[in-house]
């Protein structure tokens, strides 16, 4: 990798996803060595890799970070590969989800580095991706995930009667109640803009199961949070997850970035 250069490789997986190569568009900081940390970060429904990898630039550099920006495009990854990450097929080797952990695995290497975990951070349809890979993966190597401004949720319960089903509620022979609890051991961070309230943006997704989860994105994320809240109090479990609302912002993929970073590398004391 070029170092103090945004710079692209073209990534091919092995196994399903072999003909299906992805351009990683990524920034190494000047500083970043053998102990440098990961940034996975997931663009929106634009699918533009290079703009999500130039929102973190900056933070790169301040923490000598290597950022990775998977750009999955339309015709290879449409919005069942991408948004939902082929969950539907209920096949593990047909989630996309792995391309990001296979990604982590050629870079540590090729590279040299120590990292046993990487950051996760996806906006938008990229928040989709996020959230359902942090539910669904059996043992995901991340640190802390953040997904921001999500148009629609797997909703973190088990269906009953009436409600709506998997991919928009849990499947218990995926994910069982035993699994549930490992995951809400995660450390996911639910981020909202506070005025990202439109309802009838181009891109909200406008199907009956996501529109039954709140009118708009805000609260849509909400109502999946009160939900991960709800079933681990059920579940006797902790919930690890954070809910953080951004004032004044909306859908914007930059700002929400840079709140994130702020989260993930300036906490406050």
């Amino acid at each position: 990798m070029v170092a103090g250069e945004p710079q692209s490789f073209v990534f091919t997986d092995k196994g399903y996803f072999a003909d299906k190569p992805v351009t990683v568009h990524y920034y190494k900081a000047r500083g970043a060595g053998p102990d440098a940390r990961v940034m996975v970060v997931i663009h929106g429904a634009e699918r533009q890799g290079s703009r999500m990898r130039d929102n973190w630039m900056p933070f790169a550099e301040k923490h000598k970070l290597i950022v990775l920006a998977p750009e999955f495009d339309e015709a290879r990854f449409p919005s069942r590969l991408f948004n939902m990450g082929g969950i539907e097929t209920r096949d593990r080797s047909k989630w996309s989800f792995q391309l990001v952990e296979h990604l982590f695995d050629f870079v540590r290497a090729d590279e040299g580095l120590t990292a046993s975990d990487y950051l996760l951070f996806g906006h938008s349809a990229g928040g989709q991706f996020v959230h359902r890979f942090m539910l669904l993966v059996e043992a995901p190597r991340v640190s802390v995930a953040v997904a921001a401004n999500a148009g629609s949720y797997t909703m973190p319960r088990y269906p009953g009667l009436v409600d709506d089903k998997f991919p928009y509620a849990l499947d218990e022979s995926i994910v069982t109640p035993d699994k549930l609890k490992q995951v809400f051991a995660r450390k996911l961070i639910v981020l909202l803009g506070e005025a990202d309230t439109q309802t009838d943006a181009a891109n909200l997704p406008k199907a009956r199961q996501a529109t039954a989860q709140g009118v708009n994105r805000f609260e849509r994320g909400t109502h999946f949070f009160e939900q991960a809240q709800a079933q681990a109090q059920k579940l006797g479990t902790p919930l690890a997850w954070e809910r953080v609302t951004v004032p004044g912002v909306g859908h914007d993929s930059r700002r929400m970035s840079q709140a994130a970073a702020r989260l993930l590398f300036e906490p406050v004391k």
